[in-house]
């Protein structure tokens, strides 16, 4: 089977807008900057569960060279509110995937972030920054409380949730940390479908975006909460599918609700129903993966 390479929706850019810290009361960090970043970390007692694990995953080596880095640091409270067990759990090898998943290849500072970006961690896999107003938010779960703690490699962003890569998320997780689906999750929640999409599946989600959404916001209105729940699970298959379990040409599946749902691979362009292009493929997670698609699919009977 040949695997297929889709275009991302999104360029991963570093553009300006201001970041700002949660707390303005919180008295500003001015390190050493012949620090290190695992210097700085290490001289704040907020970060020693932080420290400590970047040690475990002999980590600290790395993030003591050159650089820069930007580090989207846990506190010791973000660490202590993850389910009890789960870092005890963890290899050595998931350790430092889950720490690298906090770090960018970059310094980036306050003055660098746009209103919403997609940005590249170490581990490759994106991680997606929003800011406005109101803060700063990384994955839809964890808030910027301390900006801009400098070192001399890099930059530090203290955080107050831990945050995870995509194989750590079921479906409903890795939708919810993508702000281009936020209507699907939102609708998804409206409709009283998160459990259902949480429980241990397999399914492939065909994840419309929030533009998808949007060039139907004129019919949507007119729907009952029957027919947008049909509509819904019309996007869900009860299997996993993988772009390399693709084989050239048509495949007819059963979606969810019961309805066929036509598949169709011609190079490296894949369509569903012959109306959605799949714009970027393979979110795979813990109960199934995601491939994000640019229209709402509509079942036949709608």
């Amino acid at each position: 089977m040949k695997k297929y390479i889709l275009t991302p929706l999104l360029a991963i850019t570093l553009l300006a807008f201001t970041l700002t810290a949660c707390d303005d009361s919180e008295t500003p960090i001015s390190p050493d900057l012949d620090e290190t970043i695992v210097d700085v970390a290490a001289g704040n007692d907020d970060f020693s569960i932080l420290v400590d694990a970047v040690v475990q995953a002999g980590l600290d080596g790395a993030l003591s060279s050159e650089g820069p880095f930007t580090v989207f640091a846990p506190t010791n409270a973000a660490f202590e509110a993850l389910p009890a067990g789960l870092l005890e759990s963890l290899t050595n090898e998931q350790l430092a995937e889950v720490l690298q998943y906090h770090v960018l290849g970059a310094e980036v500072f306050s003055n660098q972030l746009e209103a919403e970006q997609a940005v590249a961690s170490l581990t490759g896999e994106d991680i997606f920054v929003i800011a406005n107003g109101g803060g700063v938010t990384v994955n839809n779960a964890a808030s910027v409380i301390s900006a801009d703690i400098e070192a001399s490699n890099g930059v530090i962003h203290a955080i107050d949730t831990v945050i995870l890569p995509d194989v750590f998320g079921d479906v409903v997780d890795n939708a919810s940390k993508r702000f281009f689906l936020d209507t699907l999750v939102e609708t998804v929640a409206a409709m009283d479908l998160v459990e259902t999409l949480q429980n241990e599946g397999p399914f492939t989600v065909f994840a419309p975006t929030n533009d998808a959404f949007a060039a139907i916001d004129d019919v949507i209105p007119t729907l009952t909460p029957e027919e947008i729940t049909n509509i819904l699970l019309y996007h869900v298959i009860p299997t996993r599918a993988l772009s390399t379990d693709l084989s050239p040409g048509d495949q007819v599946v059963n979606a969810a609700n019961g309805d066929p749902v036509t598949i169709n691979v011609s190079g490296t362009t894949v369509t569903v129903n012959g109306s959605a292009t799949v714009e970027i493929a393979d979110i795979d997670g813990t109960n199934g993966v995601i491939h994000v698609i640019d229209s709402v699919l509509l079942p036949p009977a709608e």
